[in-house]
């Protein structure tokens, strides 16, 4: 399949916001594509050179593309950082180079989607010692064979720039409309799978009997069940009754998945974090007794008495690709293991908590730091309360509460689990913008642009956060947002949605500084969300809810 097909598509896209627009784009480009380019075309519609939670990374940033770019085009660096810095957008740049008809080298073959996924999986596998040299031939190669208008897009999916507007929720009615197959079993089996591409090649191959026939899988992670807040205590026995109270551990959501002698480890927000964790690797594979099982659990970084480290101790581990050994003796973690949906071969996700939790607690060896998440089950409000008060004395968030009949349901925020906390209702925002600060902390940014999501997947600004940062955090989120810069201008800069932070408030307040219609009185930082992707941050729909309450 040609590439330049593909980017007819991209260009039509670029054309509207329309979510119904889009998606009827895409339905059409759906319903032309090869079998065996859906998973890929998908995957590149959405932006991303490979499925979310695939292990592979490009390691790409914008100093090695304009090196790239200069070797293919015999520009100077220089005049091409420069171009970039002017207009702010690598991949133009490329397309404005490229078009100079000098370029006799240039478009030796055509492009195809093959040769792109090809090449991609190519620079994903390189590493170490003149691994760099071998990305840039790589680059190259895709350029020399691209017209202008394809080497723009070439540029920004190898950069993760392609932003369209192109989410979940787009794909998702594509694939309905193109297949003619239930929206309901699109949903289940994305949550199921998380690969929107193979739920597209399964709707063409066998429509909703293939559909159905979608299940749960070790190594490909689910999207985990979300809780709904709750006011306290008394709320969650009158809903429930009896139920489960279980402490709200202050870590991180990890998914295990065994199979027979492998384990593989998934954040919530479905990366790969298998090797910067080997001591947890080593653990599981000990103490899960079965063939294969999906185990959910909560994953803290801990002091020697099992008090809870500050999450952003664990963020650095999460974020880690070298030198992991220095941090596994630096920053001890423990595992509380809370579900079991998935047990040698049989899915468990329409089984209740409690017969999920009874089996969870047959197939684990509990040791000091791979344990079973301390619950109580109760509907007396007095033993409840003090169970809670014991989490927080912990220093953990607060509880979780479980519905103890109800099935799981993968993606979905439904009344079958609650979360009580002690604080003023937080939210998890995108930072799109920041500015360089003054003195001795000038090189590194001293305030943020925040912003909630808007329903077609863009992000609308909300405030300005300044707040709640040490000097180390400091630093490390500027050299986390460095290679998200988009533009800049004085001190001014505009970046990639990449980073989600949680915010207090005082208060919520409607003003027409911000394009959300809202701002934050007095934000301040809790912690760097590395959990959390853009697409799970709270939306301007949230934001309103939270107000007008």
């Amino acid at each position: 399949m040609e590439f330049s097909t593909l980017v007819k598509t991209y260009l039509e896209l670029e054309k509207t916001q329309s979510r119904l627009e889009m998606s009827a784009i895409i339905a059409d480009f759906l319903k032309t594509t090869p079998s065996e380019n859906l998973p890929d075309i998908i995957n590149f519609l959405m932006g991303s050179a490979f499925a979310p939670w695939s292990e592979r990374e490009l390691g790409v940033a914008n100093k090695l593309m304009i090196k790239s770019l200069s070797k293919t085009t015999g520009v100077a660096e220089g005049r091409i950082d420069g171009m970039v810095r002017d207009l702010g957008d690598t991949g133009k740049v490329a397309e404005k180079i490229c078009a100079d008809a000098s370029q006799t080298t240039l478009f030796t073959e055509t492009l195809t989607v093959e040769k792109v996924k090809e090449s991609l999986n190519k620079m994903s596998d390189l590493g170490g010692k003149g691994s760099q040299d071998k990305k840039m031939a790589y680059i190259s190669e895709m350029l020399s064979s691209a017209g202008p208008v394809e080497t723009r897009y070439v540029v920004k999916l190898i950069l993760g720039e392609l932003r369209l507007g192109v989410g979940e929720g787009v794909i998702k009615d594509a694939i309905v409309s193109a297949f003619g197959v239930s929206k309901e079993l699109v949903e289940n089996a994305c949550n199921l799978t998380s690969d929107l591409g193979e739920v597209a090649a399964t709707a063409r191959k066998n429509g909703d009997f293939g559909l159905k026939e979608v299940g749960l899988k070790p190594g490909i992670p689910m999207k985990v069940m979300l809780a709904q807040k709750i006011s306290g205590i008394d709320e969650a026995v009158e809903k429930l009754g009896r139920c489960a109270f279980e402490i709200k551990y202050d870590g991180m959501r990890i998914q295990i998945h065994k199979s027979k002698e492998e384990i593989k480890l998934f954040t919530r927000r479905l990366e790969n974090v298998t090797k910067q964790f080997p001591e947890l690797v080593k653990e599981a594979g000990k103490n899960i007794n079965a063939d294969s099982a999906i185990v959910e659990g909560e994953l803290v970084a801990i002091e020697d008495n099992r008090k809870p480290r500050p999450f952003q101790d664990l963020s650095r581990r999460i974020k880690r690709k070298y030198d992991i050994e220095d941090m596994v003796e630096s920053v001890p973690i423990e595992i509380n293991l809370f579900d079991l949906v998935f047990l040698n071969g049989e899915s468990l996700l329409e089984c209740g908590f409690s017969k999920r939790h009874e089996k969870l607690k047959g197939v684990i060896n509990e040791t000091g730091t791979f344990r079973i998440a301390e619950e109580v089950v109760t509907d007396d409000c007095v033993i409840a309360q003090k169970f809670y008060d014991g989490a927080l004395a912990m220093g953990h968030e607060g509880v979780m509460v479980k519905n103890l009949d109800a099935p799981y349901k993968p993606g979905s925020r439904v009344g079958y689990m609650y979360k009580i906390k002690p604080v003023m209702e937080t939210l998890d925002l995108v930072i799109t913008g920041a500015t360089w600060g003054e003195g001795r902390r000038a090189n590194w940014f001293g305030s943020f642009l925040i912003s909630a999501r808007d329903e077609v997947g863009g992000f609308c600004t909300i405030g300005r956060l300044g707040t709640g940062f040490t000097d180390e955090v400091l630093a490390e989120i500027t050299e986390t947002l460095k290679p998200l810069v988009l533009e800049e201008a004085g001190k001014e800069v505009v970046l990639k949605p990449g980073v989600v932070v949680e915010v207090a408030y005082e208060e919520i307040q409607k003003s027409p500084s911000y394009t959300s219609g809202y701002a934050l009185r007095f934000p301040r930082l809790v912690r760097i969300r590395d959990d959390k992707g853009a697409e799970d941050a709270d939306t301007v729909a949230r934001v309103e809810q939270i107000a007008s309450a």
